[in-house]
């Protein structure tokens, strides 16, 4: 079968895709039918590079095939092509010659030129004695029905879709939907960091314009023995309440930690959750809890109730965050899934709650206020749709191809998805895709020990490389207040920072990239801050300004990046439970700061900075080693068992 035999009839399909991304091929073959189709599609499903060959029948009156091709990075789709009919056109040669005899049969039947000539119409009653007949005769009787796995086709519609990001091309990478999505994340966020943050306005120590007062540090005490008329006090606060948190002066404290460990509670059981059940329902479920232990709080009689109501608010932060945060990258081409994740930093909803404190001048009312406002929350999440991606791997391919439909749109794509189109995404076995993963499956293989070790480093440097700066205020000079509100402001420019490198196409800024270089500034900053200490035990300039650089990096660059690792290196039905894991870490290196900060007291004056330093050293040279790029790449969907009997598995 001469490549020439080919000439007029092949046409490449979307030449400009194919020379931007020469690994992708899409072409018709006229006069060709399944005989043809089958044998190539198994041909080129053995050879090396490529990741799979599909084709079609355009239309059953039509001699014609759709031919799709998928190769690695490095490896031409058309050059491959070229190979496989190479080794047909070998096979059918070495045909000819043992089958002589039986050609010579049909040659003197037969007036028609076999190799050379164009193949004849299959309704000619001639070509009962050609080539063409003889090909058929030596395969199968219906080439379909044993052609093999790695062979795909396509569905009568048309739609090519053999992974889920092949969806985004007919629905768009990001559109109308993923923009509502971010704008309602974000505005989520303003409730979620205002009740969490909340304690730090209500716990704030009034001052006793009587100086025989003024010194006094605890506020229950302060308050009892200052004056009538002079007490002066910028946001009415716990302490000032009757008979609420005084004579306890640590209980709003106590109750930021109750607050800390609800939210780690709510992060992996909302996760598991998620992986079960559907990530929008438990999303929504977070966000009506939020506002529920918001008002409660607001509305609390007693401490008691109040500590209920925190302990409330950060269960409902930590199933909202994470199970959104997975849906949210889900629901997103590969190109913007880190833009989704951009959506949970909390610069701007900080700035809000500070000025809606500063309004309200009560903790009461910033309560109840701050959760009024953030009620049309509930009514816009219920425009989400629910993860075709994780419907797909629970093989519910109706309702699948129902969410996709709605995504296409309000993206405005003219594009109907059905059952068929998603059947050849990849999906866990019938046992497997109802299975309930559990921490256990972060850890059931090497490749997973590595990425959760990464994970775990770099989960605990989160919270605890800015609090171990914020709670240790003597590192940093001038006003405490103004450097953090500073901290807060100097973040906004991190998201617009981070997009504009992504949709720019710089190649090398890749998450690998992203995540060695912010993650090395912010240990390199606080060395530096180490040195100057042991220089010039003063308090300096210089020290604060590369201690907020290295907090600034890490909670804003590198959270990202390490949020989008933690979603994008695990698989579909265990990715939610992954993310909500590694946010209890990220809470005990929260609990664990003020601990450290403790030990400069007892230990070394930069005790907690330098341990600090360590871990942040430790996550960058384990990411450097271990981490691979994933920028733009498929993200996992299914888990490979390798041995049954023992329950490993691997991505």
């Amino acid at each position: 079968m001469p490549h020439d035999s080919f000439d007029g009839r092949i046409e490449i399909l979307d030449v400009e895709q194919y020379r931007k991304d020469p690994t992708m091929l899409t072409l018709l073959i006229k006069g060709e039918d399944h005989t043809l189709g089958s044998t190539v599609s198994h041909i080129l499903n053995d050879t090396d590079g490529v990741e799979f060959a599909g084709y079609n029948i355009p239309h059953p009156l039509e001699d014609a095939i759709l031919f799709r091709i998928q190769t690695k990075k490095g490896f031409d789709a058309m050059k491959v092509l070229m190979q496989a009919i190479d080794v047909l056109d070998s096979i059918f040669s070495t045909v000819k010659e043992k089958y002589q005899e039986e050609l010579n049969v049909y040659k003197s039947s037969s007036t028609l030129v076999m190799a050379e000539s164009p193949r004849p119409s299959t309704s000619s009653s001639t070509s009962s004695g050609s080539e063409s007949d003889l090909q058929k005769s030596m395969l199968p009787e219906n080439p379909t029905w044993k052609v093999s796995s790695g062979s795909k086709r396509l569905p009568p519609s048309g739609l090519q879709i053999y992974q889920f990001e092949d969806v985004f091309k007919y629905i768009k990478e990001y559109g109308r939907y993923q923009f509502f999505m971010l704008f309602v994340i974000q505005y989520a966020m303003l409730n979620a960091a205002g009740n969490y943050i909340f304690i730090s306005f209500a716990s704030l120590t009034p001052e006793c314009e009587d100086l025989r007062f003024s010194e006094i540090r605890n506020p229950c005490e302060k308050i009892a023995l200052c004056p009538p008329n002079m007490t002066k006090s910028v946001f009415y606060s716990l302490y000032e309440e009757k008979n609420f948190v005084c004579p306890i002066a640590q209980l709003p404290q106590h109750m930021q930690t109750l607050q800390a460990i609800g939210s780690g509670i709510g992060a992996i059981v909302g996760g598991h959750l998620a992986d079960i059940f559907g990530r929008k329902w438990v999303t929504y479920s977070g966000a009506v809890q939020m506002c529920f232990f918001g008002f409660l709080g607001g509305l609390s009689s007693s401490w008691t109730t109040l500590a209920f109501a925190m302990f409330g608010m950060g269960l409902a932060y930590g199933a909202l965050v994470d199970a959104s945060m997975t849906l949210a990258s889900e629901t997103v081409g590969p190109k913007y899934r880190i833009v989704q994740t951009l959506a949970f930093q909390w610069s701007l909803a900080m700035q809000i709650s500070s000025l809606l404190a500063y309004l309200t001048s009560n903790w009461r009312n910033y309560l109840i206020i701050l959760n009024v406002f953030c009620c049309p929350i509930l009514i816009l999440m219920l425009f989400w749709r629910e993860s075709p991606r994780w419907l797909i791997q629970k093989k519910r391919y109706s309702e699948a191809a129902k969410e996709l439909n709605s995504l296409a749109k309000w993206n405005k794509c003219k594009v109907k998805f059905s059952e068929s189109d998603l059947m050849e995404v990849e999906v866990m076995e019938n046992q497997d895709s109802e299975k309930i993963y559990s921490l256990w499956h972060l850890v059931s293989s090497k490749k997973l020990i590595g990425y959760s070790v990464v994970m775990i480093l770099s989960a605990l440097t989160v919270e605890m490389s800015v609090a171990v700066i914020i709670f240790d205020v003597q590192v940093l000079a001038g006003s405490p207040f103004v450097n953090i509100a500073l901290y807060g402001i100097l973040r906004i420019w991190v998201p617009f920072f981070i997009v504009f490198m992504e949709t720019k196409s710089c190649s090398w800024f890749g998450r690998r990239a992203m995540f060695i270089t912010s993650q090395s500034t912010t240990a390199t900053c606080y060395l530096l801050v180490l040195l100057l200490s042991a220089v010039s035990p003063s308090t300096s300039v210089l020290k604060t300004v590369f201690a907020i650089l290295g907090g600034i990096m890490n909670s804003s660059i590198f959270f990202t990046v390490y949020k989008q690792y933690s979603i994008e290196l695990y698989p579909t039905l265990m990715r939610a439970m992954a993310v909500g894991t590694f946010g209890v870490v990220e809470r005990i290196g929260g609990g664990l700061a003020p601990q450290l900060v403790n030990m400069n007291k007892w230990a070394w004056p930069g005790s907690a900075l330098a341990t600090t330093t360590c871990i942040l050293f430790l996550s960058v040279f384990a990411g450097a080693f271990i981490l691979p790029e994933t920028r733009n790449i498929a993200m996992p969907d299914v888990v490979d068992v390798k041995n049954p009997k023992t329950d490993e598995t691997s991505v």
